[in-house]
């Protein structure tokens, strides 16, 4: 019996196409609640980025956020939160100081950017966000950076730190990076243990790259039917595009409302 349904936030929760949360998503999480099942956001988005979206209809029991570096319960209280290591974080803010590449580095409630692009504007509004203000870099603990590439050497540059760090495209021309073994399962596995949950009584939906691990780990993994070729390869269901109702199809299909 599946108890808990965590849910990506960009193409599975919020359309673009649209900017905004379909109806049938916020009727699908109301009946996941009054079935007595927990839904979780699960996303890469930073707690600063979530500012700029209400989510307030969807009655969430708990947030998991930036790859799984910081989760919330459901009055938004942080209760785990996990920093870069000084040797990721060091090699970030090299590459960040430098502004060799547009990159962004986030840190608890906020997010510094080095420099705006037009694939910083370009990407930032694709996803429905403004763009961050230019600043400097102030020495606080971080949770997550993104980089966007505008050549080979750039994309180089960030690959060369897979050793240390967990690196996952989320646009073209664009990655996050975590720290090496990190994702959004490892929120999954705090928010479980927290709510006396078995893997074995998980689902998860998503649509992008950084959700082939979740949709691995979870009992049940569902791909929105604009989600990305890889993550429909390792789904075990294909539900409809997020424009068509594709978050509550996908739930009907599973009998959980």
């Amino acid at each position: 019996m599946i108890k808990a349904v965590f849910l990506d936030f960009d193409g599975t929760i919020f359309s673009h196409r649209t900017s905004c949360i379909p109806a049938s998503t916020i009727t699908a999480v109301k009946k996941l609640k009054e079935n007595k099942i927990l839904a979780f956001l699960c996303t890469g988005r930073a707690l600063g980025e979530m500012h700029d979206f209400d989510l307030s209809e969807l009655k969430l029991d708990g947030w998991i956020l930036s790859n799984g570096q910081m989760i919330l319960d459901e009055e938004k209280q942080i209760i785990y939160e996990r920093c870069m290591d000084e040797t990721l974080k060091n090699a970030l803010v090299t590459l960040f100081n430098k502004k060799e590449m547009a990159m962004y580095l986030v840190n608890r409630d906020d997010i510094y950017l080095n420099q705006v692009t037009d694939k910083v504007r370009t990407i930032q509004s694709v996803i429905s966000s403004g763009i961050p203000k230019v600043k400097e870099y102030q020495g606080e603990d971080l949770y997550m950076a993104s980089a966007f590439f505008a050549n080979e050497k750039d994309e180089e540059k960030v690959i060369a730190l897979k050793d240390i760090a967990e690196i996952t495209w989320w646009q073209e021309g664009c990655v996050d990076i975590v720290p090496k073994g990190i994702s959004k399962t490892n929120g999954i596995d705090v928010i479980c243990e927290r709510y006396g949950i078995s893997k074995d009584e998980t689902l998860g939906i998503g649509d992008g790259e950084n959700d082939i691990k979740m949709l691995k780990h979870c009992a049940i993994g569902i791909a929105m039917g604009n989600s990305y070729p890889a993550l429909k390869e390792c789904a075990d269901y294909i539900t409809d595009n997020i424009d068509e109702d594709g978050l509550y199809n996908a739930l009907v299909h599973y009998g959980l409302i």
